[in-house]
């Protein structure tokens, strides 16, 4: 696990812009650094490494290939590197230097060229400079675990691991301009989804996806894996069969994610994702696995019992920190500036904490990320399939006025869910209306005082599985294609990273991915359990009562804290003084929510605090 950076150039390149952008990515890669230009001056590749396997100076970064044609800089991990390195010391005569999964990637692509990313299974970012054709080629994995942006004008393509690191490049910093088209999406789901970021000319790179960047600088990213052409819903109808697949598939994706020449552990929240993950790696390693969690004193918001009773049956090397909220809320301030854009998803806060506390023993997490949206584990789910059933559709309006005048916080929500979706899809309303964020409807026609700054968040790539997928399956396409990718990963990646943890999610390989979208919904759902295939393989290392329980999550109180420790927030970033400094909102509409909030309304949380978030960016960095 590494970072990343890199310079093509119409001109000359600045080698101390170079040497700025390596120091703003150092935290992902405290081992070692490195900056290679190339004989014309015009293109840079920098790195910055977190030694994993082969910890010899020798896989150092950039890395040469056997011909010093091409030079590689690369973050994440390569599981299958042995397997693709017996095929090109086999087939191709190729001879190693080293043991690193790097220079796997070197020979692959000089045999292979870009073709070399299909044999590839891990999470990754790769840029590879070709010496002899003066180009650059860019890589980023199926699932978009790893990040990768970019930055294209005035003369310059430049990338990198984080947004701060392109920061530091001045041509960069001084061009760069605010992106006020996307402010609306950021309020209806509470991060920026990819291709776009917070400013107008950088790019997420997006995932699955190749390019090859030239003199002229122009890049046209290809896709070369896509979920939808491999899967074949429902097809996978037999629980003995769909049981027997899925083990045999973890029980690879598992022993893959634990090659390391480091200490590694999981993460173990005490959820079914986390406890199947510690269950299957436990099972696989012959000294005691090494397991992580966290949890705060305040009772309602506090799973570490569970993980500890998880453990206990597992027989870890348990590590646990219960903390207070004073202390999560003393690194509210860090997660904020460290994540470059606004991102509301104030997990990252325990998140950040438990990758500290791992951080002292290990070097590498495995966690359970990717569970929720292949095996239909959110409410969200049922809401989807609710909503598209035809009665549901003839009830809709009346039950929403019976809800909106029950007086009650929690049957108001549902009536915002019920509301008809006049902008954008059903998919991206259930899922802002579920994380309690502002519809579009709202956005345009109440919060926003420019209506021509408006730009609705579209979605299509549902229906490409209309009448395939049910519409619950098709609201987890959704969350795999968006939430997961540009919320949830980049959670875990900046958290973990931030003190120079990886993080391997072996239910985020592809071939799982595959699987779980070629299930017969009825292996996800049954009997009104959620998750219902991966909680019959987990009932084989502990008991029920450890795994029919209700789903919590990685929360914190957040409405609570706005109404005390975080109120300060409140009466700084929505006061009438800096809604009219930064001169995008309707000051009078968010008066009232702030005032319907403190009445009682709880549900209203998440809206006044995607509003604080993007205030408190704006205002720091506009």
């Amino acid at each position: 696990m590494c970072g990343i950076a890199g310079i093509v150039s119409t001109t000359i390149i600045d080698q101390q812009a170079a040497s700025g952008m390596v120091s703003g990515i150092l935290h992902r890669g405290p081992d070692a650094n490195g900056i290679f230009v190339d004989k014309t001056g015009t293109i840079a590749l920098a790195h910055t490494r977190l030694s994993i396997i082969d910890l010899s100076t020798g896989a150092n970064q950039p890395f040469h290939s056997r011909d010093q044609r091409y030079i590689v800089v690369f973050n994440g991990e390569i599981y299958n590197f042995r397997q693709v390195r017996e095929e090109l010391s086999s087939r191709y005569s190729v001879s190693f230097k080293t043991h690193s999964d790097t220079e796997v990637i070197a020979e692959a692509f000089a045999i292979w060229k870009e073709k070399m990313v299909d044999s590839l299974e891990g999470m990754f970012a790769i840029a590879i400079l070709d010496q002899q054709e003066h180009k650059v080629y860019l890589f980023r994995d199926r699932a978009g675990k790893k990040p990768l942006y970019y930055f294209q004008s005035e003369g310059i393509f430049a990338f990198a691991s984080e947004i701060k690191s392109l920061l530091q490049h001045p041509v960069i910093r001084s061009n760069v301009k605010v992106n006020k088209d996307i402010v609306a999406t950021f309020l209806h789901l509470g991060y920026i989804p990819e291709p776009d970021t917070i400013y107008t000319n950088i790019f997420k790179f997006p995932a699955a996806h190749y390019a090859v960047v030239k003199d002229d600088l122009s890049v046209s990213p290809k896709r070369y894996w896509n979920l939808h052409g491999n899967i074949h819903p429902g097809e996978i109808r037999s629980p003995e069969d769909a049981r027997r697949q899925l083990t045999t598939l973890l029980d690879k994706a598992v022993q893959e994610r634990l090659i390391s020449d480091v200490p590694l552990g999981t993460f173990l929240s005490g959820g079914t994702d986390s406890s199947l993950v510690s269950a299957v790696a436990s099972r696989q390693l012959s000294n005691p696995l090494k397991t992580f969690s966290i949890g705060f004193k305040e009772s309602k918001f506090d799973e570490s019992k569970y993980a500890r009773d998880v453990a206990t049956h597992l027989g870890t090397d348990h590590t646990e920190y219960i903390l207070t909220e004073r202390e999560a809320i003393n690194i509210l301030e860090v997660y904020q500036r460290h994540y470059d854009e606004p991102f509301a998803d104030t997990s990252a806060i325990p998140t950040m904490l438990v990758s500290k506390l791992a951080r002292k023993e290990v070097k590498v997490i495995l966690t359970g990320d990717g569970g929720d949206e292949l095996f239909q584990g959110y409410g969200s789910y049922a809401w989807a399939n609710r909503l598209a059933n035809p009665f549901m559709k003839i009830a809709q309006q009346p039950l929403k006025l019976a809800l909106q005048m029950s007086g009650k916080s929690r049957l108001e929500r549902i009536a915002r869910l019920l509301e008809p979706v006049k902008i954008g899809s059903i998919r991206s309303h259930i899922f802002s209306q579920e994380q309690y964020f502002f519809s579009q409807q709202e956005i345009r026609d109440q919060l926003l005082s420019d209506k021509s700054i408006f730009r609705p968040f579209n979605y299509t790539d549902a229906s490409l599985h209309e009448g395939t997928l049910t519409a619950g399956e098709q609201q987890a396409l959704f969350d795999f294609q968006y939430y997961l990718k540009d919320d949830l990963l980049v959670k875990v990646d900046r958290a973990s990273m931030y003190y120079a943890l990886e993080c391997r999610c072996p239910l985020l390989d592809h071939r799982i991915v595959e699987f779980a979208f070629s299930l017969h919904p009825s292996l996800k759902v049954r009997d009104g359990k959620a998750k219902w295939l991966l909680k019959e393989l987990l009932r084989n290392y502990i008991p029920d009562a450890l795994i029919d329980r209700p789903k919590w999550g990685f929360s914190v109180p957040l409405a609570n804290w706005l109404k005390k420790d975080l109120r300060y927030l409140v009466d700084s970033y929505l006061s009438d003084e800096t809604i009219e400094s930064i001169g995008l909102f309707n000051a009078s509409y968010i008066k009232k929510l702030v005032a319907d909030f403190y009445s009682g309304k709880d549900y209203l949380y998440n809206r006044v605090w995607v509003l604080i978030v993007l205030h408190k960016w704006l205002k720091e960095n506009q």
